[in-house]
């Protein structure tokens, strides 16, 4: 099963390094190139690939705003940020963007997403009856299924601050309609939500990236997080996970 890709970025030395990546690897066909985030919009359409490879600092317009006309397209591709820098993933993760890759890319990094790749494309196939499947199938992010009172109520990952393991062996979700609660596991949910921008920042704690508007520095190196428009405050990063809450958050 191929995957159809198109690579962007303003520099040929990347785009020739990730090119023969892609090549060893067997799996993706480059369809096209390009240095600029106009022109992408142009191949895309031409091309129709599964995914663009997208570099976010660009010259001429940068891959997140490219990456919000892409999503804006009426079937847009899969996109897959790729930087030299790490403090763009929240805003990536905004974007629906499947992976995150950093330069100087390694063979064993790219390989992974394009698993992924092959992965979803696989899914899409199996879930679709018809003999030719289109080239630009999303993957949607997972809705929830949650009590709230004697309701069940649909939850959009968007919508949730973090989720909360309590001493019950329920997990609540703080979400934007209030607290809910689901009888996923903490460590299930976070194998549902982590391609959705969510990070275990303890070992009771799974918090959306997205809505976090202050870090404090707290005691033993560890922080406490403010989430935006979030009534509970002081949400814990404990220091078993500040080394990877560090790297994703570009906090040095």
């Amino acid at each position: 099963m191929k995957i159809t890709a198109i690579i962007v970025d303003d520099e040929f030395p990347a785009r020739a390094e990730l090119k023969s990546i892609l090549e060893e690897i067997g799996d993706i066909d480059i369809v096209g190139e390009c240095e600029d985030g106009d022109e992408v919009l142009d191949m895309i359409n031409e091309k129709q690939p599964d995914v663009v490879f997208l570099d976010i600092q660009m010259r001429n317009k940068d891959g997140l705003v490219t990456a919000g006309e892409i999503m804006e397209l009426t079937f847009p591709p899969n996109v897959i940020f790729t930087t030299g820098y790490n403090h763009f993933a929240a805003q990536a993760f905004e974007l629906n963007a499947v992976d995150y890759i950093l330069k100087p890319y390694s063979y064993e990094r790219v390989a992974k997403s394009a698993a992924k790749l092959i992965k979803m494309k696989a899914g899409s196939l199996s879930q679709t009856p018809v003999a030719e499947p289109t080239k630009t199938s999303k993957v949607l992010p997972p809705n929830l299924c949650v009590w709230s009172k004697d309701r069940m109520i649909i939850v959009r990952p968007s919508e949730i601050f973090f989720a909360k393991a309590d001493e019950h062996r329920q997990t609540l979700l703080q979400t934007e309609q209030g607290a809910m609660y689901t009888k996923l596991a903490l460590k299930d949910l976070e194998s549902t939500l982590n391609e959705q921008g969510f990070l275990r920042t303890h070992k009771s704690y799974l918090v959306n990236l997205t809505k976090i508007r202050e870090v404090i520095p707290w005691f033993n190196n560890t922080y406490v997080l403010v989430l935006e428009n979030c009534r509970e405050t002081n949400i814990p990063v404990a220091r078993h996970y500040i080394k990877e809450f560090n790297k994703i958050m570009g906090i040095s």
